[in-house]
């Protein structure tokens, strides 16, 4: 697991997908130090359950079950962590047939 920083481009990306699924307007504000849970977010668990899918579908990996925990949803950008060093699905790779 990497300590580093997420990359700006990934923050970008899940706070457009977070605006959406959460229908925030444009001036909420959401960085990558914003928690998830117990801030004017305020996400719920089937938040975050619809939250994950839109993130799985955009980014192309599978969250594994045991994965989804507090930690991963502490901020945006522990979320950005996440995704950045998640695996891709296999079926998102081209099958080459006909």
């Amino acid at each position: 697991m990497s300590n580093g920083s997420p990359e700006k481009q990934t923050i970008d990306r899940i706070t457009v997908i977070i605006r959406r699924d959460l229908m925030l307007g444009p001036d909420a504000v959401i960085d990558a130090d914003t928690p998830l849970f117990g801030s004017d977010l305020d996400l719920d668990s089937l938040d975050a359950l619809l939250l994950m899918q839109s993130l799985e579908a955009e980014f192309g990996f599978k969250m594994a079950t045991e994965a989804f925990g507090p930690e991963v949803f502490k901020t945006v950008g522990s979320l950005a962590r996440f995704v950045e060093e998640a695996p891709l699905r296999p079926e998102t790779k081209s099958s080459g047939s006909m």
